[in-house]
């Protein structure tokens, strides 16, 4: 009986008013959960932005990362009238494109996967491989360096461009400069973004090697990377959110991923009532990808290098460096 009830009240509120004061923004959880100081506390940053500026009110739903899971929080979402929902990750594009086409009074924002034909979705494309490149333009060029290492979480295509601009860069800046690859855990199995454990397990191994930097692109995993840097008295770079701090000292610089900017940027043009749907792109030109400020290791690196990396911000932006990049929206795309 509470079932149907649920249901009805679903039905219902398929049919209600797009929204009214204030804002109501859900917020799906990615696979890495809150707290992992990357992708979805980056989000977070945003949405709680937000809710300091504008006035929204913020329903965070962190569930266990099943497809059924998935479905009964945003279920909740829609039963506590959540007007916008912010959906985090590849792993909900399905579930977005059902409901939104289900719910057209409810605006959806998905991060990560290009959502281009539905009115009441607008979606973040961001341009990894640049920053990703940047790093690796940076991690080929520092002294000593004599192996580079990349650890993703799962080896998946969202996954892809921050290799391939990293492997892009290290060429860029020293060709020959060999990089050893791993991840954590193979698809479909997502507990690769879970496991700082092991992920500090294959970090020392890969150290022991001697390499010499790690790039770590993978979620809460990323922490156990981090650490393992910081043991092994070498070299990481961060992802998504400003990790400098985690290992000072040791966290050479982050690629940064500003979902925070994206998502406070969508949520405030849906608030004003601007919303429009399609792909949005955010590179190195819209600021929505870019190294940290290196706060604690900028005095680690020789202005000669420092000075490199913004010429190659500066090509890059214009154009005159290509590489593997993720496609743009097409001319006239919102």
């Amino acid at each position: 009986m509470k079932k149907i009830i649920f249901l009805l009240a679903l039905l219902l509120l398929s049919k209600a008013p797009a929204f009214a004061k204030p804002l109501t923004v859900g917020f799906l959880v990615g696979q890495s959960g809150i707290g992992d100081q990357s992708f979805n506390d980056m989000t977070y940053a945003g949405l709680i932005k937000a809710k300091q500026e504008l006035g929204i009110e913020v329903v965070v739903e962190d569930m266990e990362k099943t497809e059924s899971a998935a479905e009964k929080a945003m279920q909740r979402l829609i039963f506590r009238r959540a007007q916008v929902i912010v959906a985090n990750g590849f792993e909900f594009q399905k579930l977005v494109e059902t409901y939104a086409k289900r719910y057209p009074n409810i605006y959806f924002i998905m991060h990560d996967v290009p959502i281009g034909d539905h009115d009441n979705v607008v979606s973040t494309v961001f341009a990894v491989e640049e920053g990703a490149f940047l790093a690796g333009v940076l991690a080929a060029s520092m002294p000593d360096t004599r192996k580079l290492g990349f650890i993703g979480a799962v080896d998946i295509p969202v996954l892809k461009p921050f290799l391939t601009g990293f492997q892009a860069g290290v060429r860029y800046a020293s060709p020959r400069l060999p990089i050893e690859v791993a991840y954590i855990s193979e698809a479909p199995d997502y507990s690769g973004f879970n496991s700082p454990a092991m992920g500090h397990a294959v970090a020392t191994e890969m150290y022991e090697r001697g390499v010499t930097i790690i790039f770590s692109v993978a979620g809460l995993t990323g922490n156990g990377i981090i650490q393992a840097a910081r043991g092994a008295n070498r070299f990481v770079i961060g992802v998504d959110s400003d990790q400098d701090h985690l290992a000072v000292g040791h966290v050479l610089t982050s690629m940064m991923k500003r979902l925070d900017i994206a998502t406070y940027n969508e949520v405030a043009k849906i608030a004003m009532g601007r919303f429009k749907p399609g792909v949005r792109y955010y590179g190195l030109l819209e600021e929505g990808v870019g190294l940290s400020p290196m706060t604690y290791t900028r005095n680690q690196v020789p202005p000669k290098i420092l000075n490199r990396l913004d010429e190659v911000r500066l090509k890059i932006i214009a154009g005159d460096i290509r590489f593997p990049s993720t496609a743009k929206p097409a001319k006239g795309t919102p």
